[in-house]
């Protein structure tokens, strides 16, 4: 699993009365290592290693991709760990049930609408007297739902064969572990899902949901960038009166990978979470008011801010948006200039040519952030984004993180995708369609690709022209 899906999810299993939560695995490989592990999540805070069982998984079948229709799931539940949060919740309501999942590190959560216990969420109409589920997804690898407690009463004892056959050899030993669940649930409705899956993979893993997905749904999107949501927008609902209700995260907390599903919080920090208003009718230009916002999106709120670890606040989606951009113009600097020279955060800020370099990104960034139109009403953005204040805060954070890896920097390393397009490339796009031309922006996200691709072929040892003969 990836860092922040592992994080979520350990957490929310360390609530008081947490829902039982289920991990959703893409293949019989991560549920190879998810038994290595015997179904634990570790993470470490200051020399401290706590492990969380309890969690149970499903694993995704294979995709039609002649008919683009995507196929039921596999759904396994583990008979041996305890389940987490077995007994009534109150915050759920006495008999409720909960649902959490997570793609790639995807999280689900099932409960009863009148359970919310919120006000304002319970006078909605929006049909949330079946269950709700709630998901967590990342980096495209596995996930995590959850699962009420007379789903899995009723799930069978044994492992049966599927659409795609049975078990291979090597996988027959977990067998005795893991039993399939009932079909239905394979298209049952997730009325919350956290997508944590990189930038570059999002859409795609939204894709594969969507068709649990429905109106009444909320989507909470927690990567590094920005311009995700318009992608899913474009790829997954294009029409507008499907799309669910969206959510987006901004983390700052310090997250390093020890194993698939163990990690070291390195830095503490926050979690700033907004509900995105939505169109009344399409093409209209008015939007909704938060209190109009579904009674999945505040419960989903509550959840995540009952969350003690991750000191998670809610705010209004302007304030929310020029903290993204804050976060975007940091990122825009640490992360390629770190991918490039091969150094940790605090190499950049020791070295006089870089951080003259780092100065002329910096003034190109603030030019475009600063000429938004969705912040021209908005007081004081001139100086909130002004070229100075921005290389302060990007110099304060790459000394607060000196002896990191920056996450561009890993995933270059690695050969991997890159989320160069969704932080200098959103930069570029947005200056574009305001008339600005991002030169260096433009050049150092090449530099970032070409690095990848260069390292990519070193690592496979392929040659340019190793295919051309005389």
């Amino acid at each position: 699993m990836g860092n922040i899906g592992v994080f979520i999810a350990h957490s929310l299993a360390g609530i008081p009365n947490p829902p039982p939560l289920t991990l959703l695995f893409k293949g019989h490989e991560q549920l190879r290592r998810w038994k290595e592990v015997e179904g634990t999540l570790k993470l470490t805070t200051h020399g401290m290693t706590e492990a969380r069982k309890g969690f149970d998984v499903e694993i995704q079948r294979r995709r039609d991709v002649s008919s683009g229709e995507q196929t039921s799931f596999e759904s396994l539940a583990s008979r041996a760990a305890p389940k987490v949060g077995g007994s009534p919740n109150p915050m759920f309501g006495q008999g409720s049930s909960s649902e959490n999942t997570a793609s790639s590190h995807n999280v689900s959560t099932k409960t009863q609408a009148s359970t919310l216990n919120d006000d304002n969420a319970q006078s909605q109409n929006t049909g949330l007297d079946k269950p709700i589920t709630s998901g967590i997804y990342h980096a495209h690898r596995d996930s995590c739902v959850i699962k009420s407690e007379h789903e899995l009463q009723e799930q069978p004892s044994d492992v049966q064969s599927t659409d795609c056959g049975t078990l291979p050899n090597e996988h027959q030993q977990l067998d005795d572990v893991y039993e399939e669940s009932p079909a239905d649930e394979h298209n049952e409705v997730i009325y919350h899902l956290i997508v944590a899956t990189k930038a570059p993979r999002t859409a795609k893993a939204v894709q594969s949901w969507a068709h649990r997905l429905v109106p009444e749904s909320t989507i909470l999107f927690l990567q590094n960038g920005m311009g995700v949501i318009d992608e899913v927008n474009e790829q997954v609902f294009p029409n507008p009166k499907d799309r669910p209700q969206y959510m987006v995260g901004v983390n700052s907390h310090g997250l390093k990978a020890r194993g698939m599903f163990d990690i070291f919080h390195v830095g503490e920090g926050t979690i700033a979470l907004g509900i995105m208003p939505q169109l009344i009718t399409p093409g209209s230009e008015m939007v909704q008011s938060l209190s109009q916002a579904p009674a999945s999106s505040l419960y989903l709120l509550r959840t995540m801010t009952r969350t003690p670890v991750f000191v998670a606040v809610g705010l209004p989606p302007t304030d929310l948006f020029q903290q993204q951009l804050e976060k975007l113009a940091v990122n825009a600097i640490i992360n390629p200039l770190t991918a490039i020279f091969d150094c940790k955060n605090g190499g950049i800020i020791y070295s006089f040519n870089i951080t003259r370099v780092m100065r002329l990104l910096l003034a190109e960034i603030a030019l475009v952030i600063r000429s938004l139109p969705e912040l021209q009403n908005v007081p004081n953005v001139k100086m909130r984004f002004d070229t100075l204040r921005l290389e302060r805060l990007v110099v304060s954070i790459a000394e607060l993180t000196s002896n990191n890896d920056s996450s561009m920097l890993q995933d270059t390393r690695a050969a991997r995708q890159t989320e160069i397009d969704y932080i200098n490339g959103y930069i570029i796009r947005r200056g574009e369609a305001l008339g600005l031309h991002c030169v260096l922006n433009y050049m150092l996200m090449h530099m970032v690709k070409a690095k990848g691709t260069l390292l990519s072929r070193d690592e496979r040892d392929i040659l340019p022209f190793s295919g051309i003969t005389k």
